[in-house]
C-alpha cells in the first residue's frame, strides 16, 4: 500500500491519513475507513467538510492545548457531523535549545517520554473516547500531525498488532506533507511559516529512528503499548473492544 493511496486529499489539511490496511502479526488487517490521523483541521474548506461527512467521521479528538486551539482555531464543527473532544497531551512550549548541540539526538525521544509519562491521564482519555460505542469512524490530530498524533497512532497500531516496520513507516510519512503545509502557511500565515523554518531541523523531522527508540523503551519499561495503556487505566476488555472494532 503506497502512502499516496493511504492519504486523504484535502484542501485545508495536508497530513490526513487512513490507518487501515496494515497487516497485523496475526495475519489480520487493520480496518479501512475507521480511524484516521491528521494535522490541524481549522483550515478545512467547505468541500473538505463535505468529504469528512462522506467518510462518516463521528469523532474528532484534538490533541492540542486549549491555548493552541484558541489561537489557531478549531475545526468548523457547524459544518461537520462529528463530536469534538479536546485532550491536550502536553504543553508544546518546549525549550528548543535542547534540540541543538550534544542534546539534539535525545530531544525527540525525551519529548515523547514526557508525553507518555506526564500526559498519561490524557492519553488514556483519548483511547477511552475512541473505544466508546459509536465513536468511530474517528480522527485524532494535533498541529503538524507528527509528534502527539504520531505517538497516539503508534500506540494504536501496536495494540492492534501491526508490525514494527509498518508503524515506523506510518510515522515517517509525515515528511511528505511538510512542504505543502509550509506553502499554505507562506500564503496565509507567513510569520508562522518563518518561525517554523527557523526551528532546529530535528524538531520538524519525522525520523523513524526516534519512534523506534521510544517503542523499545515502552517494551522494556512496560512490556509494550498494550501494557502501557493498561498501566494508565485502560482495562483489558476496553482494549479487546478496540481491537475488535479495528481489525478484520
Amino acid at each position: 500500500m503506497t502512502s499516496l493511496m493511504r492519504r486523504v486529499k484535502l484542501e485545508g489539511a495536508f497530513n490526513f491519513r487512513d490507518l487501515g490496511g496494515y497487516q497485523t502479526i496475526s495475519g489480520q488487517t487493520s480496518r479501512w475507513g475507521f480511524l484516521y490521523r491528521s494535522d490541524d483541521l481549522f483550515r478545512l474548506s467547505e468541500r473538505d467538510c463535505d468529504q469528512l461527512n462522506k467518510l462518516s467521521i463521528r469523532t474528532i479528538v484534538d490533541l492540542r492545548t486549549a491555548t493552541e486551539a484558541d489561537l489557531r482555531g478549531r475545526p468548523p464543527l457547524e459544518k461537520l457531523n462529528a463530536d469534538y473532544f479536546q485532550s491536550s497531551l502536553i504543553d508544546i512550549s518546549a525549550d528548543h535549545g535542547l534540540a541543538l548541540g550534544e542534546t539534539a539526538s535525545d530531544y525527540v525521544f525525551q519529548r515523547y517520554q514526557q508525553i507518555l509519562l506526564e500526559g498519561a491521564a490524557n492519553v488514556a482519555g483519548v483511547f477511552r473516547r475512541l473505544i466508546e460505542p459509536d465513536a468511530l469512524p474517528g480522527v485524532f490530530h494535533c498541529a503538524v500531525g507528527k509528534d502527539r498524533t504520531g505517538l497516539v497512532a503508534a500506540l494504536a497500531l501496536e495494540v492492534l498488532g501491526v508490525r514494527r516496520e509498518q508503524i515506523l513507516e506510518d510515522y515517517a510519512m509525515t515528511a511528505l506533507s511538510i512542504g505543502a503545509m509550509l506553502a499554505w502557511l507562506d500564503d496565509n500565515v507567513p510569520e508562522l511559516a518563518s518561525n517554523i523554518r527557523q526551528l532546529p531541523k530535528i524538531v520538524m523531522s519525522s525520523d523513524p529512528a526516534n519512534l523506534d527508540r521510544l517503542l523499545d523503551w515502552l517494551s522494556v519499561t512496560y512490556g509494550g503499548s498494550r501494557c502501557y495503556l493498561e498501566s494508565i487505566g485502560i482495562n483489558s476488555s476496553e482494549l479487546d473492544r478496540f481491537i475488535h472494532l479495528l481489525v478484520e
